[in-house]
């Protein structure tokens, strides 16, 4: 049964709760599982809900409990007019082969074929993301993106599937990219479309909205805000008993919490050294 999850102390006992059954389910002994990275009472403690692990020792963990880091999607968009093609792109998006991807979609012949919104969407989608993978060229990566948008019909429906709000969500990541300057519009949109459940094949792909979003917030210096929006993907997970992406998002929590730590202590700090400072207007004889 999911947790009910609203504050950070219940994401850290959802972390406890999944690592504690994975280790268990790989047979290993808290032990084991310390053993060369840490001492077994930091185990048993961050199992209870006590200890959130720093991203280093967090990342460390999830490689021996074999919890996959940097996935790309849960479940794949099929491009239903190239069954072969389709197949053969989802195989190089799920290994990460960008650079081979790109190179296979550029192929002649391929979109000339493509006669459906919905193959059109999806296939400028894996493209975008092969494109910004591989090149580092936002400004290419976001023209496929877009371009997949466009493909979307009526532009504003009532329900939505899943491919258009991670299209949102991916336009805002790659936009992010380009400018220091606060912009979360395309994550709000996705975030309301999941949470009103206007999704008409909701699926646990989802969970990348979540990520991102956070990624953006960390790059741009809004911690605090990374943890909201962390928690309430955990949150969204644990509803939908969904492990997808778990290592990467308690990865990216531990780093959050470690930078709000990090400016509380210089914020104390100053407090400190200006309270230590003599009065400018005290009286010189």
């Amino acid at each position: 049964m999911a947790t009910t999850i609203i504050d950070f102390a219940t994401a850290l006992t959802v972390l406890g709760n999944h690592l504690k059954v994975r280790r268990q389910a790989l047979g290993l002994s808290q032990q084991a599982l310390a053993g060369g990275l840490c001492a077994q009472t930091m185990i048993g403690n961050i199992e209870k809900g006590i200890d959130l692990p720093n991203a280093n020792l967090l990342a460390k963990l999830c490689e021996r409990l074999r919890l996959p880091h940097n996935q790309m999607l849960k479940e794949n968009y099929p491009i239903r007019r190239l069954p072969s093609f389709s197949d053969k792109v989802h195989r190089l998006c799920d290994q990460q082969r960008y650079a081979d991807l790109k190179a296979y979609m550029e192929r002649p012949g391929r979109l000339q074929v493509l006669t459906t919104d919905e193959d059109l969407k999806t296939y400028y989608y894996y493209y975008g993301w092969a494109v910004y993978q591989s090149t580092h060229d936002v400004t290419a990566g976001l023209r496929s993106i877009r371009t997949a948008l466009t493909m979307m019909m009526p532009q504003h429906p009532q329900n939505y599937r899943t491919l258009e709000v991670l299209l949102f969500s991916t336009e805002n990541y790659m936009t992010a990219a380009t400018t220091n300057q606060p912009n979360y519009a395309g994550f709000e949109r996705a975030l309301a479309i999941i949470h009103e459940q206007r999704l008409i094949d909701s699926s646990q792909n989802l969970c990348m909205v979540f990520n991102q979003y956070a990624r953006i917030c960390l790059a741009q210096g809004q911690p605090q805000r990374a943890i909201q929006v962390l928690i309430d993907g955990i949150a969204w997970a644990d509803a939908h008993e969904s492990t997808y992406m778990l290592a990467d998002n308690y990865t990216l929590l531990a780093q959050a919490y470690a930078l709000t730590q990090q400016v509380l202590a210089e914020q104390r700090l100053g407090a400190v050294t200006t309270a230590m400072m003599p009065s400018t207007r005290q009286q010189i004889y």
